[in-house]
């Protein structure tokens, strides 16, 4: 009913994934996958306060239906500009390895970048704010300006998130380099505090760690004592979406 005719109604879903501690039954894990399906609707996502802040004028810009993860509270600040539609983050311009990432899984990667470059390797790194419509032809671009393949990280269902999207744009252009996707694996998850639910579903930096390792075959022994600190910035309810 707002899909087919092209209607601007905007779909609000704070807290996705694991971003909320009440379990299954609140966890939206599988949102991705199952918006992507339907022709006409566009999918943003926040990974920043930035984000947060500009998601609704992002969306008021679309001519048709838009599904929004949102998020809420203390969040971090990554980014100085707004969300703009379509577009891709480019967070790091290296040449050995690509990561792809978006939401609340940015920020861990972002942790990880500085323990990978003092170990000698070389990270190539893109936020994705916009997940559908996606510029198939930038993406390519990226993965061909790395030596050795791409991981993506994602608060979501492996199957049909980011990482069955970077999956699909490769294989139609018979990309020929490996892919890692980290994310939740055909499971729900339980209650927790999110750095807890990151760390035990393989969400977090570690996680990402883990998988450049595997992408690669080699260890850099990086450790939680060698990350970045996490940082967090209060959104304020004036710019929340709901309190609009």
């Amino acid at each position: 009913s707002i899909a087919y005719p092209r209607r601007k109604v905007r779909l609000m879903g704070f807290l996705p994934g694991v971003t909320t501690p009440g379990g299954m039954t609140h966890q939206s894990i599988e949102d991705i996958s199952v918006m992507r399906s339907i022709p006409n609707m566009t999918i943003l996502e926040c990974g920043d306060a930035t984000e947060v802040e500009s998601i609704c004028a992002a969306a008021d810009s679309i001519d048709g239906p838009v599904w929004c993860r949102v998020l809420r509270g203390s969040v971090p600040r990554l980014f100085d500009t707004p969300i703009r539609v379509g577009e891709i983050r480019v967070l790091s311009e290296g040449a050995d390895v690509l990561v792809v990432t978006s939401g609340i899984c940015t920020e861990e990667a972002m942790r990880a970048r500085a323990a990978f470059a003092k170990a000698g390797l070389s990270i190539r790194h893109l936020h994705l704010h916009t997940i559908k419509p996606f510029d198939a032809e930038a993406l390519l671009d990226h993965v061909s300006s790395v030596a050795h393949g791409v991981v993506t990280l994602e608060n979501h269902v492996t199957e049909g998130g980011i990482g069955s999207l970077a999956a699909e744009v490769m294989a139609d252009a018979g990309a020929g380099k490996r892919l890692v996707r980290l994310g939740l694996k055909d499971t729900y998850a339980h209650g927790g505090s999110r750095p807890y639910l990151m760390r035990y579903y393989g969400l977090d930096a570690l996680a990402l760690v883990k998988g450049i390792e595997s992408l690669l075959g080699e260890e850099f022994g990086i450790t939680e004592d060698d990350l970045d600190a996490a940082r967090v910035d209060d959104v304020h309810s004036l710019v929340k979406a709901e309190a609009l």
